[in-house]
C-alpha cells in the first residue's frame, strides 16, 4: 500500500510539473507574439517617417526647380525687354516683314525653342548690341531749360516704365535714403551693391545709388560739375489753439526759436516754404531763399494771421524758371479750402504739389497730434484719409519731421496718445518724431544735420500692365552697423506721376 501511495504522489507531482511547463510555454508564446506585434508597428511607423521625409525632400526639390524656372523666365523677360524697347511700335507688331539687319534681333527669343538649326548669325550678335540700350530706353521726354534744382531724375516714383512683354512692365523707381552711423554722422561712400530693397521679402534689383551732398560740397573733385546743394524745408504750424488754448504760449515760443534757427543756421542754398493748418491749409510763403520773407511768414503763420495771396510773379515758371514752386501745383481760394477740410487732406495736397520738384523735401510740422482717440485710449489711423496722405507724401519724396508743440511740457494722457499719429507718419515717410526737448533748436539742428547728404537709390520692380496702386517696401544696408531712414512705399502704374 505504501508503494502504491508513493507512486500516486509521484504521478500527481509529474502532472503538476507538466501543467506548469505548459503554462510557462503559453506565457512565453504570448510575450513573443506581443513583441512581434510591437516590432511590426514600429517598422510601420519607421516606414511612414521615411515616406514623409522623402515627400518633403521631393517638395523641396520641386520648389527649388520652380524658383530656377522662375529665374529663367525673368531672364528671358529681360532679354525680350532688351529687344523690344529700342524697336518702333510698328516694327514690333510685324517683325517678320522687316528684313533690316538691326530689327532682325526681334527673332532672338525664338532660338530658345528651336535647336541650333536656327540661323546662328542672328542670335549671337542680337544680345550684345541690344542689351546696352536698355538703361537709356525709353529716353525721358526732353524738357527745355529745366531749373538747376530739377536736373536730377524726377523725384516722383516710378521714374520710368520698361515693357517686358504685353503683360508685364518694369517700374524703375527713385528712392531718397538717409544713411548715418550710430552717432548720426552721414555716410557718403556707399554704392548700389551696398543697398538692399525688399518687397514682400523678395530682393529687388538695385541699379544705381548716387550721393548728393550738402552745402559744404560745392564741386566734384577734379571736375567742373557742381554738386546738388539745395535742401528743401517746408515749415508748417498745426494751429490747435481753438481746441487747446494752453497751446498759445508754446506755439509762440516755438516760433521765436525757429526764427533764431533761420537767422543763425539756415544755409545760403536752403529753400524754405511756410504753411499752416487751421480748419484748412493756409499758404504763407512759397519756396524762397530770402530770409526776411521767411521770418515774416513764420511770424504770421505762428500768430494765425490771414494767409497771403498767391504770389503769381514768384510762382510762375515763366518769371523764374530756376525757382521751385509748390504753389503752382496747389488749388486756390475756395477750392483749396474744400479739398483740405482735414489735416490729412492738406498734407496729401502738399505731397502731390512736391512731386514735380526733384530731390528730398523735408516737411517740419509742429503739432500736438491729429486724428481721433479710440475707445481704449489708442490712436487708429482713419482709413478714409490716412492711406492717401501717406501715398502722396511718399510719391512726392516728402519726409515728415514732426515736432511736439508742447515738447517736454506735455501732461495730458489723452493728448499723449495722439503722438502715435506723429510718430507713425514720420516713420512711414523717412522722417523722425521729436518730443521731450527744452526748445526746438535741438530737433531743428538734428533735422538739418542729417539732411547734409542723402542717396538717390534706383531700383526696378515688376508689375502687371494696366494696373496701378501702392507697394510697400523696406530699404536696408548690408552693413548692419549703419542706420537707414527712407520712405516705406511707392506708387506704380499710370497714376504714379511724372
Amino acid at each position: 500500500m505504501k508503494r502504491i501511495a508513493t507512486v500516486g504522489r509521484r504521478l500527481a507531482l509529474a502532472a503538476v510539473l507538466a501543467g506548469g511547463a505548459f503554462l510557462l510555454s503559453t506565457g512565453y508564446g504570448l510575450a513573443v507574439a506581443a513583441e512581434g506585434a510591437a516590432g511590426v508597428e514600429s517598422a510601420v511607423q519607421d516606414d511612414e517617417k521615411k515616406k514623409r521625409k522623402a515627400e518633403k525632400k521631393a517638395a523641396a526639390r520641386a520648389a527649388k526647380e520652380q524658383k530656377r524656372l522662375e529665374r529663367q523666365r525673368r531672364q528671358r523677360g529681360r532679354t525680350v525687354r532688351a529687344v523690344v524697347v529700342p524697336s518702333e511700335p510698328a516694327a514690333a507688331s510685324e517683325p517678320a516683314a522687316i528684313p533690316a539687319p538691326e530689327p532682325a534681333a526681334v527673332s532672338a527669343p525664338e532660338p530658345a525653342s528651336a535647336p541650333k538649326a536656327a540661323p546662328e548669325p542672328v542670335t549671337e550678335p542680337a544680345r550684345a548690341p541690344v542689351a546696352e540700350p536698355v538703361r537709356t530706353a525709353p529716353a525721358p521726354t526732353p524738357v527745355p531749360e529745366q531749373p538747376r534744382a530739377a536736373r536730377l531724375t524726377p523725384a516722383a516714383a516710378p521714374a520710368r516704365d520698361i515693357s517686358l512683354n504685353e503683360r508685364i512692365r518694369v517700374a524703375e523707381v527713385l528712392l531718397d535714403v538717409l544713411v548715418t552711423d550710430r552717432k548720426g554722422n552721414v555716410i557718403d561712400d556707399l554704392g548700389a551693391e551696398d543697398f538692399v530693397v525688399l518687397h514682400d521679402g523678395e530682393e529687388q534689383e538695385v541699379t544705381s545709388a548716387s550721393f548728393y551732398g550738402g552745402p559744404s560740397e560745392l564741386a566734384s573733385p577734379g571736375g567742373g560739375d557742381t554738386a546738388r546743394t539745395d535742401r528743401y524745408f517746408i515749415l508748417m504750424f498745426h494751429d490747435q489753439r481753438m481746441q487747446a488754448p494752453q497751446l498759445a504760449g508754446p506755439q509762440m515760443d516755438n516760433a521765436r526759436w525757429l526764427k533764431r534757427w533761420i537767422e543763425e543756421e539756415l544755409q545760403p542754398n536752403d529753400q524754405v516754404a511756410v504753411f499752416a493748418y487751421q480748419a484748412r491749409l493756409k499758404v504763407y510763403l512759397d519756396f524762397t531763399r530770402n530770409r526776411d520773407e521767411i521770418l515774416a511768414a513764420v511770424d504770421a503763420a505762428s500768430r494765425g494771421k490771414k494767409d497771403l495771396e498767391r504770389w503769381v510773379t514768384r510762382s510762375e515758371p515763366e518769371f523764374d524758371p530756376n525757382s521751385p514752386s509748390l504753389v503752382v501745383n496747389l488749388p486756390v481760394g475756395k477750392e483749396l479750402a474744400r479739398r483740405s477740410r482735414k489735416l490729412q487732406q492738406g498734407l496729401e495736397l502738399l505731397g502731390e504739389a512736391a512731386s514735380g520738384i526733384a530731390g528730398r523735401k523735408n516737411l517740419v510740422m509742429f503739432s500736438l497730434g491729429f486724428g481721433e482717440i479710440g475707445q481704449f485710449g489708442s490712436y487708429t489711423p482713419d482709413p478714409r484719409y490716412y492711406p492717401q496722405m501717406r501715398e502722396a507724401l511718399n510719391a512726392g519724396n516728402v519726409a515728415v519731421y514732426t515736432i511736439d508743440t508742447m515738447g517736454s511740457r506735455r501732461r495730458s494722457i489723452a493728448s499723449a496718445s495722439l503722438n502715435d499719429s506723429l510718430s507713425l507718419i514720420s516713420n512711414e515717410t523717412g522722417g523722425h518724431y521729436y518730443a521731450n526737448f527744452t526748445n526746438i533748436m535741438s530737433p531743428m539742428r538734428q533735422v538739418a544735420e542729417e539732411n547734409q547728404g542723402y542717396y538717390l537709390v534706383s531700383f526696378r520692380s515688376e508689375y502687371e500692365a494696366g494696373t496701378q496702386g501702392y507697394r510697400d517696401i523696406k530699404v536696408k544696408v548690408r552693413d548692419g552697423s549703419y542706420k537707414v531712414r527712407s520712405r516705406t512705399g511707392f506708387r506704380y502704374g499710370e497714376s504714379s506721376g511724372p
